[in-house]
Formats: structure tokens, sequence, C-alpha cells
């Protein structure tokens, strides 16, 4: 019997960090990044945030080049970790799943104070210092002509957690089929090197 791809899963945290770090890495993101797109993704989850929904998007739009959010994220938190009053970087057109810029933004805000993104249509969400996030009613799933702020507004009321992540069978076989391309492929010399290199035994 076989499960449905529309079907859910709960995982651990550890899980769903770690898959989403080997499937980032197994895309073609540097380990470095595929590092930070697991802690992103855990980031979100523990905020009770769709994050299942914009890892898979994602993952669909392609990972890495000027359009990644995690890549783009990553570079924000090195700009706000070098200067905290340096200007914010421009946000790329286009730029898809921009759910996943929110724990990168929260990286630039924990100093203190309050980043936003605004669009077209007025302000699309903002993290405080705390990792409260509020949307407004710019919030797309697509990030075309937005740009990042220094906010003054006053930190958002604590928001709801929730308790583990749940995904869908088929995200988690995208997921697994990601990761796979980080394995070694079997051979002698890899079979001849498996394991430790002296006896646990007593």
């Amino acid at each position: 019997m076989t499960q449905s791809d529309s079907q859910v899963i709960e995982l651990s945290f550890f899980e769903w960090r770690a898959q989403v770090a080997k499937a980032a890495r197994g895309a073609g993101l540097p380990w470095g990044h595929a590092e930070e797109a697991g802690w992103a993704a855990d980031w979100l989850v523990h905020r009770g945030l769709p994050a299942a929904d914009w890892v898979a998007t994602w993952l669909r739009g392609g990972v890495g080049g000027p359009t990644c959010p995690v890549a783009f994220g990553v570079g924000l938190s090195d700009c706000c970790a070098g200067d905290p009053a340096s200007g914010l970087p421009t946000v790329p057109a286009d730029l898809p799943a921009p759910g996943l810029l929110l724990p990168f933004m929260w990286r630039c805000a924990s100093g203190g104070g309050t980043i936003a993104l605004r669009g077209p249509e007025g302000l699309a969400a903002r993290v405080d210092a705390m990792g409260e996030v509020t949307f407004g009613p710019g919030w797309a799933g697509v990030a075309r002509g937005w740009s990042l702020w220094r906010d003054d507004a006053p930190p958002a009321a604590p928001g709801r957690l929730t308790p583990r992540p749940v995904v869908t069978v088929a995200l988690m076989k995208t997921l697994a089929g990601l990761a796979l391309r980080t394995m070694v492929p079997a051979s002698e010399i890899s079979r001849a090197d498996a394991g430790a290199a002296v006896s646990d035994n007593d």
C-alpha cells in the first residue's frame, strides 16, 4: 500500500531541518547556504508559518541564481552583520517564495528595530527583534517591486507557535530525491572506507 502524495507526514524539528538542508545541497547550493536553508525552514515552522509550502515553491522554481530567496537572505544577513546601520540591499525582481526571507530579516532586526518588506500594494511583511511576523496587504507569493526598509513599528504581539512540522508526501519525495544527490555512489572503495576506523568493542 502506497501513500498518496497529498497525505501529510509529521516530522521532528531536527528531521525537517536536516531534510531541507540536504535537499538544498542536492539541488546545487553550497553546503553553507544549504545549512542556512535548513535553519530558515526550521525558524519558520517554529512560528507557525507555512514553511513547507514555501520550501516546495522554492524548490520548484529552481535553487540558486539571482532570484534564490535563500542566497539573497544570506547576503542580507552578511550586510547587516558587517554594519547594522548600512543600507539594505535591493530585493531581486520576481523572487519566488519570499517567505524564506523572513528569518534573515529577523537576523537584521535582532539587534533592535524592525525590518519591513514593502511593495506597490503597501506593506508586505515586517519582522521585529523578537521574531514576530506581521503581514500586510501587499503580501504575495512572488516579490515584485518589493524593497526592504528599517521600520519604527512597535513589536507585534506574540503569535501562535506550531508543535511540529507537517509536510505532504509529495514534498518529502522531492526532499529525499534531492538529498540522494549528496550521497556517494556505492563502490569497492566506499564500502572499504565505511564505518569507524577503530573497533568500539571493549
